[in-house]
């Protein structure tokens, strides 16, 4: 727990799907298809996660553990996972959740691999997730089906805290806060393979889908560093950011976003040119995203603006802080309409958010 992470008193800001072709982009289709689905939320202080109906904006308070950090969801959307952070003494447990009964369907313990943090689902399997533990220096191999610990390997390297997996499943990258770098891992073999500079408060990260380059953020240089994966060396540094908090990458491996909270903005960034072509800003620090296949297209999903207690969950049709969001593409800038929405609950701060269908 770092930086703006443990003092922040807003909800995770949005899901998102990133767009194939962003220029064909139009707000009034996004607010509608934000309409369906789910929201699964992870809240901090209250021990408890968020399941919210989009369409009918109702939300249920799911018991899950004392300090939970970040949640996932599967591709399916049926299930869920809640990593339970803890707080003194440190928490190793994963919340399973069933999102038809909105309900922890089993508690996983991780014995020994205490703080787990980041996590994913390994692709085209919904029962097996990695998660990184923090404390221990390990990414963890889990099968939520059986419950048990596959497996764990060492990143050898402090504050390991998100995580990234390559499309095929066979490598994994961490973002290490503490050390500044990140751990290229290899999940077959099991062993760590290198690791590689970044910067200090190594902590966003999103790896290209061919696992060809690694973007990981260092949010103390405000900067974005994109790694060859083969070499492991930084082939380019972007700047311009105030907090390179959270990043991903389109399953096309075409686009990347950069949520940076600190700025109020989510930045969409060209892969192959590696140039920012727009940016959402006065979006009341957004604080996670999620990439998003739509049928044949992608775009960016915000859920109306709701408020949570303390929390606020900012999104809609380019809804922040302020009420509204304008997108800049280049010199000029689109302003959306203002989206309002209802609701109170008790959350307190709130974590990490994911969507699910």
């Amino acid at each position: 727990m770092l930086g703006l992470r443990c003092r922040t008193t807003r909800l995770v800001a949005m899901a998102l799907g990133v767009a194939a072709a962003l220029v064909g982009f139009t707000p009034a289709v996004t607010a509608q298809s934000a309409r369906s689905g789910y929201v699964l939320v992870a809240n901090q202080q209250s021990a408890s996660a968020s399941l919210i109906d989009l369409r009918t904006d109702s939300m249920r308070f799911i018991p899950v553990g004392v300090g939970p950090h970040e949640a996932i969801v599967s591709s399916s959307g049926r299930v869920g996972v809640v990593t339970v952070y803890g707080q003194q003494p440190p928490g190793n447990e994963l919340a399973i959740i069933d999102r038809s009964t909105g309900t922890v369907k089993k508690r996983i313990s991780l014995g020994e691999y205490v703080r787990p943090h980041g996590a994913m689902f390994m692709p085209r399997n919904e029962s097996r997730v990695v998660v990184t533990s923090e404390a221990t220096q390990k990414l963890v191999l889990v099968n939520i089906e059986t419950g048990t610990v596959e497996g764990t390997v060492s990143t050898a390297a402090a504050g390991s805290h998100m995580v990234g997996v390559t499309a095929d499943g066979t490598r994994a990258f961490t973002s290490n806060i503490f050390a500044g770098s990140v751990s290229e891992l290899d999940l077959v073999k099991r062993e760590l393979v290198k690791a590689i500079p970044v910067g200090p408060r190594a902590e966003g990260i999103a790896v290209a889908p061919d696992g060809s380059t690694v973007w990981a953020g260092s949010n103390t240089n405000g900067t974005v560093s994109v790694i060859d994966a083969r070499s492991g060396k930084t082939i380019e540094t972007l700047g311009g950011f105030s907090l390179p908090y959270r990043l991903a990458i389109s399953a096309d491996g075409r686009t990347a976003i950069v949520c940076d909270p600190q700025g109020d903005a989510i930045h969409v960034v060209d892969v192959a040119t590696r140039r920012v072509l727009w940016k959402l800003y006065g979006l009341g620090s957004p604080r996670a995203l999620r990439s998003r296949r739509m049928g044949r297209r992608r775009s960016l999903r915000w859920p109306r603006v709701r408020q949570l207690g303390s929390s606020t969950w900012s999104g809609g049709s380019f809804c922040g802080r302020s009420g509204l969001a304008r997108r800049r593409m280049g010199s000029r800038s689109v302003q959306a309409n203002r989206v309002r929405g209802s609701g109170k609950s008790k959350s307190g701060m709130t974590r990490c958010l994911s969507r699910c269908n």
